[in-house]
């Protein structure tokens, strides 16, 4: 089986300064100024890179009705990639930290497992990995990505199903120029509530509210990095 797919991702950065002496107007300006060299109050939105699979389904594996999806494949890079901002906060000048791709093929592997249990309840498992192996032409080499999740499906109709997950993310750090960048490196756990919806034209409709549980660096220096609430929508079509 072939798979792909084209994210689209909108992603909103906040920035805040916290005042612990007094400053006169003029340092308040010059502070702020070199905020927004660093980090702004804005929102970004744009493609992230796609992914292309090959898989197969594996059925009855343990029990009669359980089945085992494993894929394999490669990121594309048709995110947005951004300069090195090191390098460019460095000699001051605005730079961005946000990226939407990586700017390499990444090896993928995927593996999602269900098991029916009772009258439209499945208990669902998954685990993914990332690992890019090189460095794009601006330098920058992708951090190893690693996902597991531990939930359940229940089917209401045959068009309509709701979700509940719990998911764990880990991810090592990013290099810019074999250098790390100590941005990234972090730790964190969510809870995801969803529905997919079934249409016609073997269209189905997914979408999912993800709550922080848990968050840590790895990192003992760098900007902190705190998750808000995440919303995902997918469409997909069957063929």
């Amino acid at each position: 089986m072939l798979q792909a797919n084209i994210p689209y991702a909108v992603k909103n950065q906040e920035a805040s300064i916290e005042w612990i002496d007094p400053v006169s107007p003029e340092e308040e300006q010059a502070i702020l100024r070199s905020r927004d060299i660093h980090h702004r109050n804005e929102t970004y939105a744009g493609l992230a890179d796609s992914n292309l699979f090959l898989g197969y389904t594996f059925r009855g594996l343990f029990k009669m009705d359980d089945i085992l999806f494993a894929r394999f494949g490669t990121t594309i890079p048709i995110g947005k990639t951004e300069e090195n901002p090191w390098k460019l906060g460095d000699e001051g000048i605005k730079h961005l930290h946000i990226q939407f791709g990586t700017g390499t093929f990444n090896p993928i592997a995927n593996l999602q497992y269900s098991l029916p249990l009772y009258e439209g309840l499945t208990l669902t498992g998954s685990t993914r990995g990332t690992f890019p192996v090189y460095e794009n032409s601006k330098t920058y080499r992708g951090p190893v990505e690693l996902t597991y999740t531990a939930g359940f499906r229940y089917r209401l109709f045959d068009w309509l199903s709701f979700n509940g997950n719990y998911l764990g993310f880990y991810q090592s750090a990013a290099a810019w120029a074999g250098a790390r960048d100590i941005n990234t490196g972090l730790r964190y756990t969510m809870a995801a509530l969803g529905m997919s919806l079934a249409i016609p034209n073997d269209i189905s409709v997914t979408a999912n509210v993800m709550f922080p549980l848990t968050q840590n660096t790895l990192y003992d220096e760098g900007d902190a990095i705190e998750f808000g609430t995440l919303v995902s929508i997918a469409t997909s079509y069957a063929f």
